[in-house]
């Protein structure tokens, strides 16, 4: 590397889903921090790798019952827990992909994970995704486009195989060239290292 000359600095992929209530805050970190980062919905874990779901744990659940209502209100955003609680996240998904690929990414799943943790939206609801599509300023007919798009289906396959590159196990997860970042609580150390990379 010559004298004075700095290399690029790497890009940034940040797991989600709008399953977590800690997802949505990992995304709001980014946007307040203005971080220019590659989404990618977190679909479930490598082939081969068991999935530990908090909510099946009761001691787990009720910590996380406790603790995801603290952290929101501390960030300073509503909270209002999803009716109903496990529903099909593959249209809000592919949504979420079609969104990212239109430059969109990170306004749109703010504003589904923001319809679901913060006004208890059913996000399986294809009306829900297309409000969260005009909020974000993104076309709202692309909701139902992408949910039979190829282009999407193919950048959602590349993300199946990057979860296991990049060894994914929960969500928020950020990586950064070599280092990785699990939790929103860990975004403000990838703040920093982004700041002292550019």
């Amino acid at each position: 590397m010559l004298a004075g000359k700095r290399e690029a600095m790497p890009p940034i992929r940040v797991y989600h889903s709008f399953r977590s209530p800690y997802s949505r805050l990992g995304l709001h970190i980014l946007a307040r921090e203005g971080l220019e980062v590659e989404l990618a919905p977190f679909t479930g874990p490598p082939d081969g790798v068991a999935f530990n779901d908090p909510v099946a744990n009761p001691l787990k659940l009720s910590y996380y019952m406790q603790d995801a209502p603290r952290m929101t209100l501390r960030m300073g955003l509503p909270i209002s827990p999803p009716q109903p609680f496990d529903v099909d996240l593959a249209p809000s998904y592919k949504a979420a992909v079609a969104a990212a690929l239109a430059g969109k990414g990170l306004a749109y799943a703010l504003e589904v994970s923001d319809a679901r943790w913060g006004k208890g939206k059913d996000i399986s609801d294809m009306s829900v995704l297309e409000i969260c599509a005009e909020k974000a300023g993104w076309d709202k007919s692309a909701v139902s486009s992408a949910q039979d798009d190829p282009s999407v289906a193919a950048e959602m396959k590349r993300h199946c195989n990057l979860i296991a590159e990049d060894g994914v196990f929960g969500v928020p997860f950020a990586v950064m060239g070599s280092k990785k970042y699990w939790g929103h609580d860990r975004f403000g150390l990838l703040v920093e290292d982004a700041n002292k990379e550019a």
